[in-house]
This record gives C-alpha cells, structure tokens and sequence, in this order.
C-alpha cells in the first residue's frame, strides 16, 4: 500500500529590505522543523543603504503562520526583496 507523499508548505524565504535601509530582515525555513507544520526563522540584520548585512540584531523562530503574516506585512510595508549573499566579514 502506497503512502500519500507529504509535500512540504512553502515558507516565506529571502531578504526583505527595510525602506529606510537601515535593517534587513533574512527569512530561512528552520531545517529542524517537520515538513507538515515548518516553523522559520527570520534575523534582523543592521545594513547598508546598499541592503548589504552588517551585522546580527537578533535571531527569531516563528511558526509558520506568524512567518507568513510577518512576510506579507513587511511587503505591503514598502519593505523591498533583495538577492544577495550574507556578508562574509560580518557572518
């Protein structure tokens, strides 16, 4: 007998760049949690007006819910998604 395949939820991930450009906030799925109810965890970083991290703030782990209001707040926010890597000298 076959089993369902249980497909993971897809979890807000990236780097979401505050406005003023002074904070940026990294969305990683925690790779601990289980597939069926993925908690994430964010970090609030201080940056450049480039959106380049500086240095860690604090670390957070949200449930997956909490993730995804806080994602789509910080967007309706003018908070804006970036692509880069983390910054070698400040991880």
């Amino acid at each position: 007998m076959n089993q369902p395949v249980r497909e993971a939820l897809p979890t807000p991930a990236g780097w979401l760049v505050a406005p003023a450009r002074d904070f940026c906030l990294f969305f990683i799925r925690d790779p601990k949690s289980v597939m069926v109810a993925p908690t994430v965890l964010t970090q609030l970083w201080y940056c450049t007006e480039q959106g380049i991290p500086t240095q860690l703030k604090n670390t957070r782990r949200l449930d997956y819910e909490s993730a995804h209001e806080t994602w789509n707040e910080l967007l309706s926010n003018d908070w804006e998604l970036v692509e880069h890597q983390i910054n070698d000298a400040a991880a």
